[in-house]
């Protein structure tokens, strides 16, 4: 029979590595400081190697410790989900998924109503994290939706292309209508908003318009992409975003898109799911997820 490692060992490492710290570790689970030093020993002693090390009075993890804290985690959240079930008299079952919040909002909350239609027993909980931090998401969440990247993969995980990334020009109507936006040249002195994540897609959106401009283009930068689009419906700019993206604001007249004619393709939309089978839920979920798309 397969060994495992002490629980109580595991959750005092999980809680001190997420938290960097013993103390802080020993406060969430109720124990004494000396209690999360003995159960990190004992976790250390069974695998046959450290896991943290002090530098100064800084406690930092191995790097083999790191990548063991995501699959730790992981289990944890899994059983605790799995338990959480088992008490659960009521029938719904919960998958979690991550994406970005102006995916959220532009392409998966308003298609949702019909999945519930569909599967009432299913609750489908959405969590929202930054574009920039794909590469620190754990491995706690069922499916993952963003753009391709090479950071995106995980063991355990299948990834599969969900939609097209197709840019275009956005801006609030009145701003259009001010501005006489004519030709796609117009824009090159326009307020243009820029998404920090890629800072270089106005230069490749004029490159393929035709338009000749310079290695530094005027307007503000944004480190969350909500933001830049709420900045471009509010009539500060115009914003370059995928179609699929903001087909929703565009067919509600919250924004208009400018110069459709002009391809830039960005990296397509990948889903990274959790490679698992038996998940009935998920499986569900997917099909609907890729049958929509």
């Amino acid at each position: 029979m397969r060994r495992l490692p002490p629980l109580n060992a595991l959750r005092s490492f999980e809680a001190a590595g997420r938290l960097k710290s013993l103390t802080k570790a020993a406060d969430e689970l109720c124990v004494t400081h000396s209690a999360i030093t003995q159960q990190i020993r004992v976790l250390e002693e069974y695998l046959g190697q450290k896991l943290f090390e002090r530098k100064g009075r800084a406690l930092e993890m191995t790097p083999r410790a790191r990548h063991y804290l995501i699959d730790v985690a992981s289990c944890l959240t899994r059983l605790t989900e799995a338990t959480a079930q088992m008490c659960d008299d009521s029938v719904t079952r919960k998958i979690q998924i991550n994406t970005s919040a102006s995916f959220a909002h532009g392409w998966l909350i308003p298609r949702l109503a019909d999945f519930h239609a569909q599967h009432a027993g299913i609750d489908v909980q959405i969590v929202t994290t930054p574009d920039m931090g794909v590469e620190e998401m754990d491995e706690s969440h069922d499916a993952i939706i963003r753009r391709n990247h090479p950071d995106l993969r995980r063991s355990g995980f299948v990834s599969r292309r969900l939609l097209a990334n197709r840019a275009v020009p956005v801006c609030a109507p009145d701003l259009r209508d001010r501005s006489q936006l004519r030709e796609p040249a117009d824009l090159a002195n326009a307020r243009l908003l820029h998404y920090s994540g890629i800072p270089d897609a106005w230069q490749w959106w004029f490159h393929n318009a035709g338009v000749p401009v310079g290695e530094t283009l005027h307007g503000p930068y944004f480190e969350q992409f909500s933001l830049l689009l709420q900045a471009a419906a509010s009539g500060l700019g115009i914003g370059l975003a995928p179609h699929a993206v903001v087909r929703a604001d565009i067919e509600s007249g919250r924004l208009v898109a400018l110069f459709p004619e002009v391809v830039l393709e960005g990296p397509p939309f990948h889903c990274l799911y959790r490679d698992a089978p038996d998940n009935r839920e998920l499986t569900v979920f997917l099909d609907w997820l890729f049958a929509v798309a």
